[in-house]
């Protein structure tokens, strides 16, 4: 539906601007009257009223447009600013919107080589549409629980900075941040209740979500200068809590006499919840030797630790208890209960760059990064599910209907470990005029291991177990001319290599079908790309009315081939190597692309282009 909306107030902003702005106002000696700008005089307040009559989807209007509907008003603009001492100001800058829930305010108090404070406070509203699908055919639509729906923004923050000479730059953050309310998921529930004849089911009843999640974050930074060097020091600490629910209905608007008894109606509550903590630490340091000499080379940790539980509940009505009544539940309908899990994540990365003029127009630029990595999580929950009911039938045991059977154990755990090193060398050279000549290098290193484990009730379904190594490597050479001014062409040609080797160390437990595609496995594999590309731009003068025009023309012509070995294990019991077939490797692709592109850009202003 479209809303017509009538803007009764005109947001008054001419007419109640109220534009407080202050100045002294001095008779002259002929009597003619003058305003004196002072420092007052940059002081205002401007108010505003307005207002929104809608006939039609009032939800839909208030998502597309991002107001209330209502009657709002309130600052519209707001700047105050005040001399402290001898060189100190403090401003006021801000505005606040009653029933739009707009509100931004920063307060700002700096003394030159001293420091300062800061302050501020944001919040905004987002309005959301409850209903879901419709479905033409049989007219099929539900009423959803709330048609219209709003969730909470907001952040509030101080900051202070420390800016004295020949001290070290000190900047303390730190900001809470939330969002509470409802919006709408896109993820709908089903209905049979389409009159379509073969295959009814279709998913459009609304469903929703309920927000709960907030997260405090503190950092702090300290830079310093040493002669030719700039240290930096860093840390940033993060806490979010999450406590967020999906409320979704399935089998809608199945009950008697639409359907045959029991039904097939309930509701679903998915509660998931995360605690998370955060950390990182970090140092950095850039060393200009010469001008034709720089040395930059930094090293950082994070680590992250998150405990998550949550629930999955069907009943006859959203956020039902454990063990409410229910009659219409249905096959497989899963749940979950008793959801509790830990992960940790430990990464460190250290990284070198240098750059080089040995000559006048040569540039030589190296890179090297290190990264290793940890992750271990685990988790275990309570499976249930349903089956059909047996004679004999009462009213809490319908024929036809399900009912809850014991829950069953699952556990998994699952941990990575990752070394990685990335290296770059490039050599630039720009000793004729008009010219730009380039070769650059980059290559990469991984290796690791990988392991998951599983059990379901008294059964250790066996260990994934693997090492992984990856070899990437790229060369580029390519050159750049500059003929004219609006015109350059440029050509390039590059090779990359990727190899990618698995090493089983033992196979899952029994497939549920010996030789089955589960316990088929990627040993090696190998991408070969090799790429020839060339482009020019051209940018034409025009007339300064008509703005600019600029048109890019590339060919490219790429060969790639896949080579890949694999092998085939059997169903053998846990901690068994790979017994099974292996494969002959082979090329499994030849790929061959003639690409050419055209762009045509034009910017008939500053902030328009076609």
């Amino acid at each position: 539906m479209r809303a017509i909306a009538t803007f009764f107030a005109g947001l008054l902003a001419l007419v109640l601007t109220c534009s407080l702005r202050a100045g002294e106002t001095k008779v002259t000696e002929n009597g003619t009257a003058v305003e004196e700008e002072t420092a007052a005089g940059k002081n205002w307040i401007e108010l505003a009223i307005g207002g929104v009559n809608i006939a039609g989807d009032d939800a839909q209007f208030k998502q597309e447009h991002r107001m209330s509907g209502d009657v709002f008003g309130g600052i519209n603009d707001l700047h105050l600013e005040q001399a402290i001492g001898k060189k100190g100001q403090l401003t006021i800058d801000g505005h606040a919107t009653f029933d739009n829930h707009d509100y931004d305010v920063k307060i700002d108090l700096t003394v030159p080589n001293v420091g300062y404070i800061r302050a501020g406070y944001t919040e905004f509203r987002s309005w959301y549409d409850g209903n879901g699908g419709f479905y033409p055919i049989g007219d099929t639509w539900f009423q959803p629980l709330h048609p219209e729906m709003t969730l909470d923004r907001g952040e509030a923050w101080i900051e202070l900075g420390l800016r004295m000479p020949k001290l070290p730059e000190i900047t303390v953050h730190y900001s809470h941040l939330f969002r509470d309310g409802q919006k709408d998921s896109t993820i709908w529930g089903d209905t049979t209740l389409t009159l379509v004849a073969v295959n009814p089911a279709r998913k459009i009843a609304p469903a929703f979500r309920d927000i709960n999640e907030t997260r405090d974050i503190l950092s702090a930074d300290i830079v310093q200068n040493f002669g030719k060097t700039d240290v930096g020091l860093g840390m940033r600490y993060e806490h979010s809590e999450i406590d967020d629910r999906l409320q979704l209905e399935r089998g809608a608007g199945q009950l008697p006499p639409f359907v045959a008894a029991p039904g097939a109606q309930r509701f679903i509550t998915h509660r998931d919840r995360n605690d998370l903590d955060a950390f990182n630490g970090h140092v950095s340091m850039e060393t200009r030797f010469s001008d034709s000499l720089w040395f930059t080379t930094a090293y950082s940790y994070s680590t992250l630790d998150s405990d998550v539980s949550g629930t999955r509940i069907i009943g006859s009505g959203y956020d039902a208890m454990v063990g409410d009544p229910i009659l219409t539940l249905q096959s497989n309908d899963h749940g979950v209960l008793n959801l509790s899990g830990v992960s940790e994540v430990n990464e460190h990365v250290v990284n070198a760059n240098l750059m080089w003029l040995p000559v006048k127009q040569l540039t030589v630029l190296t890179a090297f990064r290190y990264t290793h990595e940890n992750k271990d999580s685990a988790a275990t929950f309570l499976d249930t599910n349903t089956a059909a009911n047996v004679a004999p039938f009462t009213a809490t045991n319908p024929s036809g209907g399900f009912h809850l059977i014991t829950p069953v154990v699952r556990a998994g755990d699952s941990s990575d470990r990752y070394d990685n090193l990335a290296e770059t060398f490039e050599i630039r050279y720009a000793g004729i005029d008009n010219w730009l000549f380039y070769v650059r290098g980059d290559w990469t290193e991984e290796n690791g291991n990988v392991k998951e484990h599983e059990i379901v009730g008294p059964t250790d379904q066996g260990m994934l177990n693997k090492d992984t190594d990856v070899f990437s490597q790229k060369y580029t050479v390519g050159v750049n001319w500059y003929p004219t001014p609006g015109l350059n062409a440029a050509g390039q040609y590059f090779h990359k290599s990727l190899d990618y080797d698995n090493d089983f160390k033992c196979e899952l437990a029994t497939a549920p079908v010996p030789g089955s595609e589960r316990n088929q496995r990627l040993l090696t594999q190998e991408l070969d790309t090799d790429d020839v590309n060339f482009r020019v731009t051209w940018r034409p003068k025009l007339p300064a009315k008509m703005g600019t025009v600029a048109f890019v023309t590339r060919y490219d012509y790429v060969r790639a081939t896949i080579d890949g070995q694999w092998g085939i294990s059997p169903a053998n019991p846990p901690g068994v190597g790979l017994t099974g077939i292996t494969l002959a490797e082979q090329r499994t692709a030849e790929i061959t692309n003639h690409v050419i592109t055209e762009s045509i850009t034009w910017n008939p202003c500053a902030r328009l282009y076609l």
